[in-house]
């Protein structure tokens, strides 16, 4: 029996599950300094808020590319979030794109420091050999 925090690797051919490497909160928390979050969550209460009042659909959309940065075991997370929410009249649209460098680590987990980033100074504040 697997342990709880072991991981697993998935052969995609095989059409096996892979374990949920990256931590989507953390993740998510990590975009933009935090800020992704945060008018993320502005964005679906302002639509929510607008559907109600009008009566009228709206739409929330977040969209992620990724490119390696060259020589690294990093990518540019390019996160856009497009919203459009109804008005009285019509409808009100906003986009906003920001990128955000991340690191892969064991088994495409993204985070925003290496998982296993040696120790660069000692308890004494001293730097490390």
């Amino acid at each position: 029996m697997q342990g709880e925090n072991e991981k697993v690797k998935a052969d995609p051919a095989a059409g096996q599950n892979v374990a949920a490497a990256t931590d989507i909160e953390e993740f998510l928390g990590d975009l933009d300094g935090g800020q992704f979050g945060r008018k993320l969550s502005i964005a679906l209460s302002t639509v929510a808020a607008a559907v109600v009042d009008n009566g009228r659909k709206g739409k929330v959309v977040i969209e992620f590319d990724m490119q390696v940065i060259p020589g690294t075991s990093q990518v540019h997370v390019d996160h856009t979030m497009k919203f459009t929410r109804p008005t009285m009249h019509g409808e009100s649209a906003e986009k906003e794109s920001r990128v955000t460098a991340m690191h892969v680590g064991k088994f495409g987990k993204l985070t925003l420091f290496p998982e296993n980033q040696l120790q660069m100074f000692d308890k004494q504040g001293q730097a490390t050999k």
